[in-house]
């Protein structure tokens, strides 16, 4: 079975850049190498990190086409009578279905691709597209995001690319490749014979390339049966694998992936909600098909939920996890592929902040409340810009002093909190106010622990404490008036820190880097002020920003 692969590595030799993938242990051995390098064609480093992923999905798929030539080989083969019209058929129609696989596992695995890294996968696929509409519909299908056609449009452009070079070569015989192929898979022809068999190659490739765009992937997948003309071709046949159940297809997954203990938590609900909606399939992934996946796909919209929420959160588990299966040979296709429900055009998607006087007026609420979460997370959140999730996990000892400046220490508690990305741990000066209003004698009354938790459970796969923290302080939050769906009543404040800092002046990096966000060019990575540069910052920012009172207040809070 496949290790787990390396990610792609971004390597410079030269003036140039490559990306450098490790090849799985498998096929180390007889690959000849233990790095896979792919020149970016680039010497800009920019241009190369948005090549990167794509450049990581390229070499996979070769490392597939090598393990498949070595399938080939391993069997033994009979003798080969003289080549025939009819035997150079069976291996076209072979190579067909070995082009369709390989299209599903590509396909995987851009999606997953697309899943967990969108604005990286978006830079990278933009990359390939030179003409002005192009780049625009790919922008609009960016911009709406329904990630089923943004990797659909790829997968179609790649396709239609891949079918056009191939024309040329037939066309211009300028046929290399399809030569080099024809002699791998039937050594020893005369040139003649060669020719006719890379002819068919090709030529089974378009056809198969021409079914993916037409959306039967499927029509490949299944061996005609075989004239007594043809028997004597060795052809590749993929062994039944045996059955395996929902529950270990996941567990697999996650074993391998580490992902969050909030996917975790968020994707185990979804299988099993797969599970009970074909619960006499479960014991066995593979027996599941695309007609169930459309069932459950209208069942899940029968029961109300949201397009998005089942395009992506349902539909990009299964596919997800089906994909996975796929590579590592455990389940014999991927369902998922294809299946989605129609979104509903909405007037805005836009998210909002809050304006200065519904800051403020949560923030005099907060002030009122003796429940720590309630009383100090809003005006941390305000004073930092932070996500809540951040200043939820805080503890005693991440409260420190440096040259008679208090501040906070950002990063991850050591009972198994996290923080969404490295760069977000940071360290931020308190606000004067907060010091004012006695935000410090309430972290030497809780020692050196958590905050504004009891305890977590420290299991990386159960949520963090901290997350039901930030969850109940939304629900008060929304119990107070704060109503308006298009200003999440946590993240609001973090909305209305960027744009209060630019209001009073604040400049743009260092606001990023206060609220923990990721720089804009390389050089702001390099931008690490003082302590006391940050505060002179932070004094700019007025806390609360108005006065509270009156109803012009409950009329501007976002409530």
């Amino acid at each position: 079975m496949e290790d787990m692969q390396a990610p792609s590595y971004l390597i410079k030799i030269g003036n140039r850049f490559y990306a450098q993938v490790r090849v799985p242990s498998d096929i180390a051995e007889s690959y000849g190498r233990k790095q896979h390098k792919k020149s970016l064609k680039t010497n800009d480093h920019d241009t190369a990190v948005d090549r990167l992923h794509s450049a990581g999905v390229e070499i996979k798929a070769e490392f597939a086409k090598h393990r498949a030539s070595l399938l080939r080989q391993k069997q033994e083969p009979a003798p080969v009578p003289a080549p025939t019209p009819q035997s150079f058929a069976d291996l076209g129609r072979q190579y067909g279905r070995e082009i369709a696989e390989r299209e599903l596992t590509i396909r995987a695995d851009l999606y997953e691709e697309a899943v967990a890294r969108p604005k990286e996968f978006w830079r990278g696929a933009a990359q390939k597209f030179s003409e002005p509409d192009q780049f625009t519909y790919f922008d609009k299908l960016m911009a709406d995001g329904d990630l089923d056609r943004v990797v659909g449009y790829i997968i179609r452009k790649r396709s239609e690319d891949r079918i056009a070079d191939l024309k040329r070569m037939i066309d211009t015989g300028d046929m290399g490749e399809v030569l080099a192929l024809a002699e791998e898979r039937q050594p020893g022809l005369d040139r003649k014979a060669h020719v006719a068999l890379a002819l068919t190659l090709a030529r089974a490739e378009i056809a198969a390339l021409q079914n993916s765009l037409s959306g039967d992937l499927e029509g490949h997948r299944t061996a005609p049966a075989q004239t007594s003309a043809s028997a004597s071709i060795p052809v590749s046949t993929t062994p039944a694998l045996p059955p395996v159940s929902l529950d270990a297809l996941f567990d697999k997954w996650k074993a391998e992936t580490k992902p969050s203990a909030s996917t975790l938590s968020t994707w185990r609900g979804i299988i099993k909600s797969l599970k009970a909606a074909f619960p006499e399939k479960a014991d066995d992934a593979s027996s599941l098909t695309p007609e169930d996946m459309i069932k459950w796909k209208d069942d899940l919209v029968e029961s109300g939920k949201a397009a998005k929420t089942i395009n992506d959160s349902y539909f990009a588990c299964v596919r997800t996890i089906f994909g996975y299966g796929v590579n590592n040979r455990l389940v014999t296709a991927n369902p998922g592929i294809g299946v989605k429900t129609a979104r509903g055009r909405k007037a805005s998607k836009t998210r909002f902040g809050y304006t200065n006087a519904g800051a403020a007026r949560l923030l005099e609420l907060a002030r009122k409340e003796t429940k720590p979460t309630l009383r100090w997370l809003p005006w941390l959140a305000a004073q930092t810009g932070s996500r809540i999730s951040e200043v939820a996990q805080l503890w005693g000892s991440f409260v420190k002093e440096e040259d008679g400046i208090p501040y906070l220490d950002i990063k991850r508690a050591p009972d198994g909190g996290s923080i969404k990305e490295t760069f977000s741990e940071r360290t931020v000066p308190l606000h004067p106010q907060l010091i004012a209003d006695g935000f410090l004698d309430f972290v030497k009354s809780k020692g050196d622990g958590p905050l504004f938790y009891g305890k977590s459970s420290g299991d990386p796969e159960k949520k963090h404490a901290s997350k039901g923290v930030s969850t109940r302080l939304a629900a008060w939050i929304r119990e107070n008036g704060f109503t308006d769906k298009r200003i999440d009543p946590n993240h609001g404040l973090r909305h209305w820190f960027k744009t209060h800092a630019d209001d009073v002046g604040i400049q743009d990096r260092m606001a990023d880097r206060l609220q923990g966000h990721a720089t804009k060019t390389d050089a702001g990575g390099y931008y690490n002020p003082e302590l006391s540069t940050m505060l002179t910052a932070l004094k700019k920012i007025k806390l609360p920003p108005v006065s509270a009172g009156g109803d012009e207040l409950d009329k501007a809070s976002g409530g």
